[in-house]
């Protein structure tokens, strides 16, 4: 244990170098306006504000890899529309899971005119063997928009929204740095279940996943699997569009 306290210690002290610290001047300016706020607003709305402006922070100084920190701070990410919990005890999935709701495969043309989203590849991959959409609303709008490659050993979904449509159960995550944004990415084999339009988690759809490369783009997210290799898959990642 001394050991692990001392690498905790030593990457806590390393944080400093991603910290973005405003200047002087500005901190001291911002300080006089909070002083000059009406006693009669709630103080309880400028605390709320400056912890929350404190935890955005320390989220994005975070430095890539850092499994140790990741750790400590945090036991749930939220990349926009994927939960990750953290759980050392994760419970067996399902040894025969279902595929996502009401899945069917369709032409890359027919996947762009139906998605909700523009429909991105990642142009390292080259083009996708298989392309599925999932989970349609009534008018056929589809929820999830997925491409296989290399015999279905390499998976990336894609589909918009806040929600948290994946939840995901795993011993470790990582913060990292993809393209000057964060992304979360899970280096080992975590329980992968799918949670439907109702907010209802899928039982029948879990299954094992791949080493996990999970991020955001706009109003959409992205999860790439498949790769064991975080710079094969940062690559990747990077080569959408």
């Amino acid at each position: 244990m001394p050991e692990r306290d001392d690498e905790l210690i030593a990457e806590l002290r390393e944080l400093d170098t991603w910290l973005a610290v405003p200047d002087a001047a500005d901190q001291r300016a911002a300080v006089r306006a909070r002083l000059a706020v009406p006693v009669r607003r709630s103080r309880w709305k400028v605390f709320v504000a400056s912890a929350a402006a404190a935890l955005a922070v320390t989220v994005v100084a975070v430095e890539p890899a850092r499994a140790a920190v990741t750790d400590v701070v945090v036991s749930v990410l939220h990349i926009a529309g994927i939960e990750v919990r953290r759980s050392d005890d994760a419970a067996a999935p399902n040894p025969r899971p279902s595929p996502l709701p009401s899945t069917g495969e369709v032409t890359l043309e027919q996947a762009e005119q139906r998605a909700p989203f523009t429909v991105l590849l990642p142009a390292d991959l080259g083009a996708p063997e298989r392309i599925e959409l999932a989970d349609p609303d009534e008018t056929g709008s589809p929820r999830v928009v997925s491409a296989l490659y290399r015999g279905g050993t390499v998976r990336f979904d894609q589909f918009a929204g806040s929600a948290a449509m994946f939840f995901k159960q795993a011993a470790q995550a990582e913060w990292v740095e993809l393209g000057g944004a964060m992304a979360v990415w899970l280096p080992g084999p975590h329980t992968l279940t799918y949670v439907d339009r109702a907010g209802k988690e899928r039982t029948a759809t879990a299954r094992l996943a791949t080493p996990t490369l999970i991020w955001e783009k706009g109003s959409v997210t992205y999860r790439l699997e498949g790769f064991t290799d975080l710079a094969e898959a940062r690559k990747a990642a990077l080569s959408l569009g």
